[in-house]
């Protein structure tokens, strides 16, 4: 799918793209690579994403930068890390990621026998084991 990405946002002016599910870094590196005159923000949840992403992206400087949060938050994130800056494009790639179904501690994944946990950001502390477990399956709640 990156082709398609840098597609897409080829034709847009010089500016910040938000990668608001930045994961490993993938579609930003092809965007930073593919746009010379480009800057990237990249936003996700998954801490262990965020490091990636930072890893991947180093080699562009000041050209990239990845952030610990969520786009419910993307307001506040823009604001915060992209001062003012002129936003012209927003990539979201949504779902899980190989990295979180190939880790079993994750608990994104069937295929291993580890506790149901699903949390893009660890540091929240409900549980898919919680909601599966305790939920009534009238609502939303216990």
């Amino acid at each position: 799918m990156a082709r398609e990405v840098v597609e897409l946002l080829s034709a847009v002016p010089e500016g910040v793209i938000v990668d608001c599910t930045v994961g490993g870094g993938g579609h930003s590196s092809v965007l930073l690579e593919a746009r010379p005159d480009g800057h990237v923000l990249g936003l996700d949840r998954d801490a262990d994403a965020v490091e990636a992403a930072r890893s991947r992206l180093a080699r562009f400087g000041d050209r990239a930068q990845v952030v610990h949060g969520g786009f419910e938050r993307l307001a506040h994130l823009v604001e915060q890390h992209a001062e003012g800056a002129n936003v012209v494009g927003i990539l979201m790639d949504l779902g899980v990621s190989s990295a979180q179904l190939d880790r079993p501690e994750r608990g994104f994944s069937y295929r291993f026998d580890a506790p149901l946990d699903m949390r893009m950001d660890a540091k929240q502390s409900l549980t898919a084991a919680e909601v599966v477990n305790t939920y009534d399956n009238r609502s939303s709640r216990p």
